[in-house]
């Protein structure tokens, strides 16, 4: 099960990749709108990763090269959220619908759902969950990661193998919450390649919108 530990190994590191732009705690806040938004390396500063919305889908495109043309593969990210979504405060038995579609081949880690939560009732994020379309797929792009009885939940500082779906991470967090602090969910990719993002759910109906 060695790709099961180098993928909770990746996830663990990039636990606090995420549109940093869109907030100084490292994740989007809700602005009162209800779009998908864009956030990428090149526009947060310093590092690589494109995004762009036309006509719906989000194209994420993490193929960089340096000024010298040699492939500079580990250092980007690109990825989406929403802003409005309707998951914040939820416990995890509330929530009916988190769900994306994809193209590109899967990473162990790209592209995936972030998604914080707070486990203690402090109010903070405590914790991050991972949804990687390697590990949550219906075999034709589509990651569903509620009502997928094989979608693979992995949790910081949770079991090396993840969780078998969302009945059991839900099960094992019963009094957990998403979003606190006003943090939302998101989908990032940080590995090289290109993906592009469709039909994105974050408990509403999927937006279309770009910024």
């Amino acid at each position: 099960m060695s790709y099961v530990i180098a993928a909770v190994t990746a996830l663990t590191m990039l636990v606090m990749a995420g549109p940093a732009s869109a907030a100084g705690n490292g994740n989007p806040q809700p602005n009162g709108s209800n779009k998908l938004q864009c956030f990428d390396g090149t526009s947060d500063g310093g590092f690589y990763g494109l995004c762009s919305i036309a006509n719906g889908v989000a194209t994420l495109d993490n193929v960089s090269n340096d000024a010298t043309g040699t492939s500079n593969p580990y250092d980007q990210y690109s990825g989406v959220y929403i802003t409005g979504s309707n998951l914040g405060g939820k416990m995890l038995s509330q929530v009916g619908n988190i769900s994306f579609s994809y193209t590109g081949t899967p990473t162990n880690g790209s592209p995936r759902l972030s998604l914080p939560l707070d486990t203690n009732g402090d109010g903070a994020t405590d914790v991050y969950a991972f949804v990687s379309a390697m590990f949550c797929n219906n075999g034709s792009g589509f990651v569903d990661v509620v009502n997928n009885p094989n979608c693979t939940i992995f949790v910081t500082g949770g079991p090396v193998s993840g969780y078998a779906n969302w009945s059991a991470f839900a099960a094992a967090y019963p009094s957990a919450k998403v979003g606190p602090d006003g943090a939302l969910p998101f989908i990032i990719a940080d590995d090289p390649g290109s993906w592009t993002v469709s039909n994105v759910h974050l408990g509403k109906a999927a937006r279309t919108t770009g910024k």
